[in-house]
């Protein structure tokens, strides 16, 4: 048994590894190759960075990190760890990180993070084991937006790339990796921009990738709220996806409002939570 960098190992030996891992998880799912590759752009995962454990030639078990700054910090975040199951109950998950850690840390790396879901108590005390800490908890909604009446005083309209300093005054909260500055400019080229517009003023917006159908990040002005225009965002979303399920992932649930909003008003489904865990690094 070999535990070494994924650097290279093909994505299709990739796909394989983590089907096959993640086909008795607490939330069984399956990624075709595109969905995989998708995964790996989306995230920005580094296979210099990832680690693998490999028997006779074949992985077994994988880690996938990607890495951003932000904040005057250097952060790591585990996009996906699987460990086939004839392979569990030997630590693998330890040993990935002691091969991996002593990179992060030639790299300067700050903070480590990566999200795991409720109820899979045995991986959180894995990671508590290893000395990450919970920070707080995620929801993760998707369903088939309810459309609502238009409000033809509020204009929604597709966007420009924008400065993020305007809109960082909308936020409440700060989004998950997924949802972050650094890793969204990487994408933004392949998402829908989305503002809403009243009196001639942007008072809201909308980040939606059509190819996903998701949401990464939506928004209003703190000064324009309860007037419908989360929801004519919504509405816009709801007509470009033809009546098909979306996804609104991450969204803190210490953001009570925002959760009531999106199962009470748009008609989403808050199906699975997950805990954000971080671990420093010195």
């Amino acid at each position: 048994m070999e535990i070494r960098s994924l650097e290279n190992t093909t994505t299709e030996e990739l796909l394989s590894v983590f089907n096959t891992s993640f086909s008795d998880y607490i939330v069984p799912f399956h990624l075709s190759l595109e969905q995989l590759e998708l995964k790996i752009t989306a995230d920005k995962i580094d296979k210099h960075l990832s680690v693998g454990v490999f028997e006779s030639g074949k992985p077994v078990a994988f880690m996938l990190h990607a890495e951003k700054e932000e904040g005057g910090k250097r952060i790591v975040y585990n996009a996906g760890t699987g460990v086939i199951k004839e392979f569990r109950g030997q630590g693998l998950v330890r040993k990935m990180y002691e091969q991996i850690i002593p990179v992060f840390q030639d790299r300067k790396v700050d903070v480590m993070t990566l999200e795991v879901i409720e109820g899979n108590d045995p991986a959180i005390r894995a990671y508590e084991n290893l000395g990450f800490k919970i920070v707080r908890k995620l929801l993760c909604f998707n369903g088939i937006i309810n459309h609502k009446e238009k409000h033809p005083e509020i204009l929604i309209k597709e966007i420009e790339p924008f400065q993020w300093e305007v809109i960082r005054s909308f936020w409440d909260i700060e989004p998950s990796w997924q949802s972050s500055i650094p890793v969204l400019d990487g994408i933004l080229q392949d998402c829908t921009l989305l503002g809403a517009f009243k009196d001639d003023q942007l008072v809201g917006y909308a980040i939606y990738n059509p190819a996903v159908r998701k949401i990464y990040q939506i928004a209003v002005d703190k000064n324009y709220r309860n007037q419908g225009i989360g929801t004519q965002l919504f509405r816009a979303i709801g007509e470009m996806t033809d009546g098909q399920a979306i996804s609104v992932n991450n969204v803190d649930d210490t953001s009570e409002n925002t959760a009531a909003f999106l199962g009470n008003t748009i008609g989403l489904k808050n199906w699975v939570s997950q805990f954000e865990m971080k671990r420093e690094l010195e």
